[in-house]
């Protein structure tokens, strides 16, 4: 009875591995064939491309990453390089190394994906690299892998920007308690960097004995778990003076409690992203400013950093982004812009 047991274990195991071995092996034939059909052209555009490159992403910001790749696309257009949204719209849910290994089987000519600080992605990517296919990341940094480049924004640089409107608008009289939000991605890297660029404009203006700052951890893996953690820092009732969003989920996510736990006046928000809901937050009041960069900027960078790589061997390490802080009288100028642009 325990030898068929044993041996009726065994033959589902071998059925599970035998499926998954299947499953891997046509996606990956898949992806050949989409190669060998981009090097001619796209059905329906007319394009010739002679070049094809995955875009990984697994961000829980989709309106964001949306832009990011839109502007990737259009560039590779222009360029004649397929880029693919790889991973979208399948049926099973493969995390970013996942991916990042399967468009490496896949033989794609280079790789654009979101960086992470963790040893997982450094390896992974490592690994396509190994194979001799250049990977960017872009809008996170996964800095100890060998990418070839990072195309995204400085943190340190965002944070001086936070800390020169912070004392325009706030009374440093009482001491000023401030929570910057960040998820476990973030802790040990590009949230620190903006406490810096914070403590370094207020060190440099003699006030840094008057705040206090701290970094928050927020759950990123999807809106709703931000949104749980978020409800939760409110529902504790000790809320900073001010507490600075990261990136647009966790914006979304502050000014909506502000308006549920009737909060407008008792902290003050700083966000991330001009998308039309948060400019009009940011237009009533319930943010006090919003530090803005180009999305599809930014995905059009990246494909052009790979392109100069496979061109020439060579890309620059880091290729910045601009960023700019959007106040009141700024996002009200921008959302008559854009219903002046839609008539």
């Amino acid at each position: 009875m325990d030898k068929r047991r044993n041996l009726t274990l065994k033959l589902i195991i071998a059925f599970i591995v035998l499926m998954a071995l299947v499953t891997v092996g046509s996606f990956i034939s898949m992806r050949r064939l989409t190669t060998n059909l981009s090097s001619t052209s796209k059905a329906g555009t007319g394009i010739k491309y002679t070049g094809h490159y995955a875009f990984i992403h697994t961000g829980s910001d989709e309106d964001l990453w949306d832009s990011i790749y839109e502007g990737a696309r259009i560039k590779g257009e222009e360029l004649g390089i397929y880029v693919e949204d790889f991973g979208a719209g399948l049926t099973v849910d493969y995390d970013r190394n996942e991916l990042i290994a399967i468009a490496a089987g896949a033989e794609v000519d280079g790789i654009i994906v979101e960086g992470d600080t963790d040893e997982e992605e450094s390896a992974a990517i490592n690994k396509a690299i190994e194979a001799g296919i250049p990977v960017v990341t872009v809008f996170n940094d996964c800095a100890e892998s060998s990418r070839v480049s990072f195309v995204g924004f400085s943190n340190y640089n965002i944070g001086r920007q936070y800390g020169e409107q912070l004392l325009k608008t706030i009374n440093t009289e009482e001491p000023v308690r401030i929570s910057v939000l960040m998820d476990n991605e973030q802790a040990s890297g590009n949230s620190n960097l903006v406490i810096s660029g914070i403590t370094d404009v207020f060190t440099e203006k003699g006030v840094l004995d008057g705040y206090e700052i701290e970094g928050v951890y927020v759950n990123n893996e999807s809106a709703f778990t931000a949104e749980e953690d978020i409800r939760d820092i409110f529902l504790n009732g000790d809320l900073p003076d001010v507490m600075v969003a990261m990136n647009s989920v966790y914006t979304r996510c502050l000014f909506q409690a502000v308006v549920d736990y009737n909060k407008m006046g008792d902290v003050s928000i700083y966000g991330f992203d001009d998308s039309e809901d948060i400019l009009e937050a940011v237009s009533k009041g319930l943010i006090e400013g919003t530090v803005s960069v180009d999305p599809t900027r930014m995905g059009a960078s990246a494909v052009s950093a790979l392109d100069e790589y496979i061109s020439t061997g060579y890309v620059s390490d880091y290729i910045t982004q601009d960023t700019e802080v959007i106040l009141i009288g700024d996002a009200k100028a921008k959302l008559e812009t854009d219903v002046e642009e839609t008539e």
